[in-house]
């Protein structure tokens, strides 16, 4: 929890913002040590809720050029803008909200094993989805397993990973590559491109799984994720980062999440 250089990033737009304090908010009750840098990246930096969190929560603000505000292109832009000052980058939702203590020791032995791996460039810390256990003897198991497209159906996914920023930084320029491929920029309208990265889900869907296990098998990478403790809801709990998947659902923020931020304290206006 003590590492500095660690960027924790969430990539967040206007439409979004009323839940910024809920999450900044939460990160800091329930990691109140973590010494990572935490970073807002957006393309409205002024606005009044990022004025706020900022000086609330002691969040970072990076400043996003307007035409890197898309969904995939606004990751890629941060992940360039902070390779040159991060090793690690650790990428989250807004609407990933931390409900339980990080599990530090778990952090720190993941980094140790990073450090020491230079083919190993991402994990899963968060098991939704899996990987599952090979087998039933899930007490010597419920830690981390390697990602293998043959029995991974996702490899990359949005979840909270921890991963080499320089990595990071490669697979959103190629994933960016190929959404410029399927709608270029210029010729295509901004709402069908909005469609094929977000509705369809470019990047997590089967075309960015190939491009994902494809890149990782030409540069030789490797990925981890953190086992899942069976298949109930609450076995999300028990990882390194624990919190639900998501708070936010088709544009709309979910009962539980509702009723999480009361309990809280926190006053919500989505």
């Amino acid at each position: 929890m003590d590492r500095t250089d660690v960027a924790y990033v969430v990539n967040s737009t206007p439409a979004y913002f009323y839940i910024l304090p809920f999450h900044f908010g939460m990160l800091r009750r329930y990691a109140p040590t973590l010494k990572w840098t935490v970073i807002l990246a957006t393309e409205v930096p002024d606005d009044p809720v990022c004025k706020e969190v900022a000086a609330k929560y002691n969040v970072e603000i990076l400043p996003l050029d307007p035409k890197d505000a898309g969904f995939l292109d606004s990751r890629r832009a941060a992940g360039e803008a902070l390779v040159s000052r991060f090793k690690y980058i650790f990428p989250v939702q807004e609407d990933f909200i931390l409900e339980r203590q990080m599990d530090g020791p778990e952090f720190t032995s993941l980094f140790n094993r990073m450090d020491d791996d230079s083919r190993l460039v991402s994990a899963r810390c968060m098991p939704c989805p899996g990987p599952f256990p090979d087998d039933d003897q899930c007490s010597s198991l419920w830690s981390w397993q390697h990602l293998e497209p043959a029995t991974d159906s996702m490899g990359f996914v949005f979840q909270a990973t921890m991963w080499k920023t320089s990595a990071f930084a490669q697979w959103y320029i190629a994933i960016c590559g190929r959404l410029e491929e399927l709608a270029p920029r210029e010729t295509t309208d901004p709402k069908e491109r909005a469609f094929i990265e977000v509705r369809g889900n470019l990047a997590e869907n089967s075309e960015g799984q190939k491009v994902f296990w494809n890149m990782s098998y030409d540069l030789l990478w490797q990925h981890i994720g953190y086992t899942r403790r069976g298949k109930q809801p609450n076995g999300v709990y028990l990882s390194p980062f624990p919190y639900r998947p998501t708070a936010i659902v088709r544009g709309l923020l979910e009962p539980w999440a509702k009723e999480l931020a009361r309990r809280e304290g926190f006053f919500l206006l989505g």
